[in-house]
This record gives C-alpha cells, sequence and structure tokens, in this order.
C-alpha cells in the first residue's frame, strides 16, 4: 500500500511539472536529527516540549541511570584493584618482607643443624649397639625434612630479592587496561541516558511523558536543525541534463512572495520510484529525480521563520 501511494504521489508530482511549464515541487526542509534509546529504561526527565527552540548542550531528556551508575560503580572497583595489584608488582617486597624470609631460612638453617647433630649421635649410639635402627631412621627423617623446609625458604627469599617477573607484570598491565576500558563503556552508557542537543534547533516530535518505559532502540525525540534550510524537489528525467550540480534556479516558497535564488548541490542518481531498466521509454518521461538545492544571499533570514515541510516550485532551466 506504501508503495503504491508513493507511487501516485510521484506521478502526481510530475503531472503537475509538466502541468506547470518546467517547473519541479518539492518542500522546504532542515537537518532532522533522531535520538534514540541505548538501554531498556523509564524516561525520568524531560525538559521540552514540541515546538520549543533549544540550544547546543542543553538537556533535553534523561532516562533512569540507577542501573548504569552501579555498573559504573564496580567497573571503578574492578581498575582500582587491578591497579593497586599493579602497583604492588612493581614496587616489589617491602623490607620487612625481606627481613622476615632472612629470619625464617635463619631458623630453618639452625634446625637442619641440630638434626644434622641428633644423627649423628644417634649412629653413633647406634654403632655402639645402645640404639635401634628405628632411631636412626627417625634422626634421618628429621634432617631430611629440615633440609627440605631450609630450601623452601631459600627459595622464597630469593624470589623477594630478585623481585616481580616480567611475565607478572604483563599480566597486570593488561588486567589494568581491561578494566580502563571496561570503565570507560560503563562511562559512556551512563552518559548516553541524558539526551543533550548537539545543535542548535527546534523540537519537532517528542512522544513520551515522564514515567514512560521505552526499549532499546526506541526513537525518544527528534529535533531540526537551526542550521540554513534548503529546498528538496522531484525533478523529471527529461530535464536533468539542463539541471547539473551547480546551476542556478529560482525558487518560489509557498506564502513568500519574494522568489529565492539557490545552487543545485546534488542530484540523486536513482529515480524516486520504478528503476528505470524496468520501464519503456515512454514510462520513463515519468522518472522523477530527487534533487537538493541550497540557497544563497540572505535567504537565511529570509526563510528562518518559515516551517520545515512548507512547499515551494523551482523553475527549471
Amino acid at each position: 500500500m506504501n508503495k503504491i501511494l508513493l507511487l501516485g504521489s510521484v506521478l502526481l508530482l510530475a503531472a503537475c511539472s509538466a502541468d506547470n511549464g518546467g517547473r519541479a515541487m518539492g518542500s522546504l526542509e532542515r537537518d532532522r536529527l533522531t535520538f534514540t534509546a541505548t538501554a531498556s529504561e523509564n524516561v525520568v526527565l524531560i525538559n521540552v516540549a514540541e515546538g520549543d527552540v533549544v540550544h547546543k548542550g542543553d538537556v533535553l531528556l534523561q532516562l533512569d541511570g540507577t542501573r548504569a551508575s552501579a555498573y559504573l560503580a564496580a567497573q571503578q572497583a574492578q581498575l582500582e584493584q587491578a591497579t593497586a595489584r599493579l602497583q604492588e608488582l612493581q614496587n616489589g617486597a617491602r623490607s620487612e618482607e625481606r627481613s622476615a624470609a632472612l629470619a625464617r631460612t635463619q631458623g630453618a638453617q639452625a634446625e637442619l643443624t641440630a638434626a644434622t647433630q641428633q644423627l649423628n649421635r644417634v649412629s653413633a649410639l647406634h654403632a655402639q649397639n645402645m640404639l635401634g635402627q628405628a632411631d636412626v631412621d627417625a634422626a634421618q627423617a628429621r634432617k631430611d625434612s629440615a633440609a627440605a623446609t631450609l630450601r623452601q625458604l631459600q627459595a622464597q627469599q630469593r624470589e623477594l630479592n630478585n623481585g616481580t617477573r616480567n611475565e607478572q607484570l604483563n599480566q597486570a598491565q593488561a588486567a589494568v587496561a581491561n578494566a580502563t576500558a571496561l570503565y570507560q563503556v560503563a562511562q559512556k552508557n551512563l552518559a548516553d541516558l541524558t539526551i543533550n542537543a548537539p545543535v542548535d534547533g527546534l523540537v519537532d516530535a517528542l512522544p513520551w511523558h515522564v514515567g514512560d518505559r521505552v526499549n532499546t532502540g526506541t526513537v525518544l525525540l527528534t529535533m531540526l536543525s537551526a542550521g540554513d534550510a534548503y529546498a528538496r524537489v522531484y525533478v523529471p528525467a527529461t530535464r536533468l541534463a539542463a539541471l547539473p550540480k551547480g546551476a542556478e534556479v529560482n525558487v518560489h516558497i509557498d506564502g513568500l512572495s519574494q522568489v529565492l535564488s539557490g545552487q543545485v548541490s546534488h542530484v540523486r542518481s536513482q529515480p524516486a520510484f520504478t528503476p528505470y531498466y524496468a520501464l519503456n521509454e515512454r514510462d520513463r518521461a515519468a522518472l522523477m529525480y530527487l534533487a537538493e538545492i541550497r540557497f544563497s544571499g540572505t535567504a537565511g533570514a529570509v526563510l528562518q521563520n518559515i516551517p520545515a515541510g512548507t512547499g515551494l516550485e523551482v523553475i527549471l532551466p
């Protein structure tokens, strides 16, 4: 049905162009900005209404940021934890930790010396048949255990003295980079819940109220830029050769007695409806191409208060 209506509208435009002796029909337009919801949340603040004039940076609408704020706080904590871990590895062991490790090693050395002496005494008594083999075995086991403990503590002491391995530092740095990226994403998610005007303009459509819940991707608000207006017209295929980019044309705007001049800034390469290769020579004459015309001179001041969508005609050369 929409395609039929579009086809009918374009054919009507074509007929009007033919009837008006070289006039292209169209409308006055301004750049339209559309803002969509980045999360499924409730609307908690609306500062504008349809038709309001807004300025760059104005807060237009805001969605509930409770969950986004909590996620941001969690990512901040993860970043702080990863940063602290990296600093710990970079700083290495404290002097107190090294002293404690040395003391443990010295204690283990003393234990090994005592166990060795005990083994020697037990072995001498065993040689005199005053102690059994079990006593010798027990003394040997204590010496072996003391020696193993000493080796373990010596390895730990060397680890503290040698500092952190490069592999550990690389892992810690990667963890900080990952936490930083997630924190920045959380910041962006929270900021996106507040809609600010990127340029000066006019609020065109605002279908929501405070308390409404919107889904991700829903259009929240549309506004029209306060920048220069331009004409958008449909040009018959038979007149394209006479309307190259940069061509000067005269524009008649409904309700405005003054005729404005402008230049063709762009003509679309594709027709507005049925592809040209599906039409015969007679039908191709009815093809319409969308063209944009930028006004020159002082037209901007004249058009400032004329709403977008106002009908107009362009005199074709």
